[in-house]
């Protein structure tokens, strides 16, 4: 494990139990805005193909907010596993959502050999940490090993009106490519909802679907 990974691993793992002792179960627990942009996010990844009977992770799972979304859209009676670095977090979860399992996992630190119908992640790449591009790139590889179906993620856009300096805004094709290269041969890449109204869009999220055919890199 890179040295500074752990770095910033630690650090936001203290970022985000500091947010959940501060605002406990909430979307300012988990840094965002509202539950409204919190639950289109989860909406937009879970359109990978979730279904009620699914076997889900939730990286980065924070409280567990998606479980809650998946019960009351879908009927969810599939299995949800979510991990998070935040200690305070984890135990909140377990609280508040008995029916999920919950784990603290670094997973670049602690690989896991479980396999999941699909993997979700929302939020986890928008902090600013060292090389945000390397850390994507590392925990994608890990993660795409575990989704027996597909990986689906968001993060922030650089085709913005406004950039925060504590966030990462990644370009959309740069992504695109990475998983079309190295994850699988079939990608889908949504840059077409919003998740704020009267503002544009200033995510993205990919579907990455598992396949038998090796991914191959462009040639330019």
């Amino acid at each position: 494990m890179d040295a500074t990974f752990q770095n910033d691993i630690d650090a936001l793992a203290k970022h985000y139990s500091e947010l959940v002792k501060r605002h406990g179960d909430s979307a300012e627990g988990a840094q965002y805005a509202d539950r409204d942009t919190q639950e289109r996010r989860m909406e937009v990844l879970c359109e990978i193909g979730v279904t009620k009977d699914s076997k889900v992770l939730d990286f980065g799972c924070g409280t567990g907010q998606m479980l809650s979304l998946l019960q009351r859209t879908i009927g969810f009676e599939g299995e949800y596993v979510g991990y998070d670095i935040a200690p305070e977090a984890i135990e909140l979860a377990r609280t508040t959502h008995p029916a999920g399992r919950f784990e603290v996992r670094d997973i670049l630190a602690q690989p896991a050999e479980e396999v999941f119908d699909y993997v979700l992640v929302s939020g986890v790449f928008n902090n600013r940490i060292t090389d945000n591009r390397a850390f994507f790139e590392a925990v994608s590889r890990k993660l795409m090993t575990m989704a027996a179906k597909g990986y689906a993620f968001n993060m922030l856009s650089r085709f913005v009106d406004y950039f925060d300096d504590g966030l990462y805004y990644e370009d959309p094709l740069h992504a695109f490519r990475f998983c079309k290269e190295h994850l699988s041969p079939l990608v889908t890449l949504r840059h077409d909802y919003c998740v704020r109204s009267g503002s544009i869009p200033f995510e993205f999220s990919v579907f990455v679907y598992s396949s038998d055919i090796e991914p191959r890199a462009l040639n330019l």
